[in-house]
């Protein structure tokens, strides 16, 4: 898309995306790893002060719009849309639900040294947003205050089909993009379920078992509470075996042909924040 993705924002020594095969172990950890922004392809998104309503009387409560009148997305653009919020400070405090209990506290940027973002899963109208969570168990929510992060837009989507081996590609719910996949081995499974990309990763060795792109993901193993030093974070990424692409093979993550990966990251620009379905 015109634009130089291979801006490194910080370098690395840590493992990030961790749920892959043994062999992988050893390659991955002698490889120093540069997160890369990826912000290309999402719209900023404004969000309009609604103007305070005109009464006799002081309201006693602020009068806010719908969500959906606040956002003006065109038309052309609510087919798969997306609103990805990226923290705009060093911390993100996740609540219970609007005004109440802590359940976390994120720092940015992440340990790969990317931005800390997250899918916004409700809109909330009073300056709250329910998002996605980059952490266990998978598929937790929480609720996050809208004036500490920017939201921008998007279109795009994956979906990988673990039993036919496939990953697929959508914008604005068309498809544009199949390829095969090697997928996780029968003890070690990638859980199905919402996820989203958290962070584009490039290993500084063109032979590394990640290949030469890796997409971390929201979710972890749901057998593997660590792998190879990280978290047993899952993720899709390229290969140096390309004869395992379609075979149960990993320890989670998804392997694609270096060639795939290239595309979605260089071609298609697929963004952070990007909704992952795995089933």
């Amino acid at each position: 898309m015109g634009v130089d993705r291979r801006a490194f924002l910080a370098g690395a020594s840590v493992t990030v995306v961790a749920a892959c095969a043994t062999p992988e172990r050893q390659l991955i950890t002698q490889a120093d790893i540069d997160a890369v922004d990826l912000t290309v392809g999402r719209t900023p998104v404004t969000v309009p002060t609604s103007e305070p309503a005109v009464v006799d009387e002081p309201a006693s409560e602020p009068v806010v719009d719908e969500p959906g009148e606040l956002l003006e997305i065109p038309d052309k653009d609510l087919a798969g849309l997306v609103l990805v919020a990226e923290a705009s400070g060093a911390t993100i405090t996740v609540l219970d639900e609007p005004g109440g209990d802590v359940t976390h506290a994120l720092d940015n940027p992440i340990p790969s040294g990317g931005p800390l973002v997250f899918v916004v899963d409700e809109f909330g109208a009073e300056g709250w947003h329910r998002v996605l969570l980059p952490v266990r168990p998978n598929g937790a929510t929480g609720w996050i205050k809208g004036s500490e992060v920017a939201l921008t837009r998007h279109n795009y989507r994956i979906l990988v089909e673990l039993d036919e081996f496939r990953l697929t590609a959508f914008d604005h719910d068309d498809s544009f993009f199949e390829t095969t996949v090697g997928v996780a081995a029968a003890n070690t499974p990638t859980p199905g379920g919402r996820y989203y990309i958290t962070e584009l990763i490039q290993p500084r060795f063109s032979n590394s078992a990640y290949g030469i792109f890796a997409y971390g993901l929201s979710g972890y193993s749901e057998v593997l509470e660590e792998f190879a030093g990280g978290p047993g974070q899952l993720g899709l990424h390229g290969t140096n075996d390309p004869g395992t692409l379609g075979t149960q093979v990993s320890s989670g993550c998804i392997r694609l042909h270096n060639d795939d990966i290239s595309h979605l990251v260089l071609e298609a620009g697929i963004p952070l924040g990007t909704p992952v379905e795995v089933i």
